[in-house]
């Protein structure tokens, strides 16, 4: 399925849009677009980086599942499996494994993201992108620690998402330190957005996994590295191909990710996404029992309060997913 960028837009509004028709053109061919000057304001930025590092440490929503250590494996909830910690001679005690804390929609836990400017710039540019139909889809934190912040793995963003829906999705990620060549920059393939959904597997091809690693079908030796200031940003399709290496420098790395998405469209052709089976599965079980033991009110509370609540889109998605739920079922006999 092709990158759909206009329609219905037209040549006007890509011209009078926050991208050139340059820049425009330039995401289309690669996938992603490099904006390297800064776009948000330092004190913004540093608010925003406080805001998030107070519900990353505070390990907020860790009991929905939604902060939790990106790269760990084999049932590690909160931290790599393999994490350990030893002393350093001088009696302190130092974590040696690498980790990278993520947290899913933070927005649900601090609802003052959402006056974060660029969220009105963001849907500007889904817009001139993927169509009028774009909105917010949701955001993420994602954080490096100075000298053991863990790579994130070569992926596509659609390979996480349910794979019997068509998308059309951006996502906007956005600089909250200044990333250099080695405290892990993001790298994208390009042109890989037009290759399909390539096989992916558990990380580290792993048991169970926080995350999935896209294991075939590309060659990262083609990969363009994207270091960046603090403030700027890189905008990419589902379907490119990225990732991240690691941060072993003295300084901290953190982003902030605004995802916008077209309505959601029922695939005609059937797919399977086998590596979905046991992703985060200690997460997922271990969010049904919070939500059994008293945390549902809460969570129906957080969702009432969300930008996307009783939205056209929620009640069309909940339709489509109860007909593909139906259409697994009647393939499955």
């Amino acid at each position: 399925m092709d990158i759909v960028l206009t329609s219905p837009m037209s040549e006007a509004t890509l011209l009078t849009g926050p991208l050139t028709k340059q820049q425009v053109s330039d995401f289309a061919a690669n996938g992603f677009l490099v904006v390297s000057t800064p776009q948000v304001s330092a004190t913004e930025i540093d608010w925003c980086r406080k805001v998030l590092m107070k519900l990353i440490e505070g390990r907020k929503g860790t009991n929905d599942g939604r902060n939790f250590d990106l790269i760990a494996s084999n049932g590690g909830a909160g931290g790599n499996s393999s994490s350990k910690v030893v002393g350093n001679g001088s009696g302190e005690i130092t974590p040696t494994a690498v980790t990278s804390p993520q947290i899913l929609r933070p927005s649900l836990y601090a609802q003052e993201l959402r006056e974060f400017s660029y969220h009105k710039t963001g849907l500007s540019i889904a817009k001139q992108l993927l169509g009028s139909r774009a909105s917010f889809a949701g955001d993420t934190a994602i954080y490096k620690p100075k000298h053991r912040g863990g790579p994130t793995p070569w992926h596509q963003d659609e390979a996480f998402r349910e794979p019997n829906f068509d998308y059309q999705e951006i996502s906007i990620w956005i600089a909250l330190t200044d990333v250099t060549l080695e405290n892990g920059p993001m790298a994208y393939v390009p042109g890989s957005h037009r290759v399909g959904i390539l096989p992916h597997r558990l990380y580290g091809n792993s048991q169970e996994s926080n995350t999935i690693e896209c294991c075939e079908g590309f060659d990262e030796r083609t990969a363009v590295v994207c270091p960046v200031p603090a403030g700027a940003l890189i905008i990419h399709h589902c379907r490119t191909v990225h990732g991240a290496s690691a941060n072993k420098t003295n300084d901290e790395r953190l982003a902030y990710v605004l995802s916008f998405s077209t309505p959601l469209e029922l695939r005609k052709e059937y797919r399977e996404f086998p590596w979905l089976k046991n992703l985060r599965k200690s997460l997922i079980k271990g969010r049904n029992k919070s939500l059994l033991r008293g945390g549902l009110l809460p969570e129906l509370v957080r969702v009432a309060r969300s930008e996307q609540f009783l939205t056209q889109k929620i009640f069309r998605s909940f339709f489509l997913r109860r007909i593909n739920q139906l259409r697994s079922v009647f393939r499955r006999s």
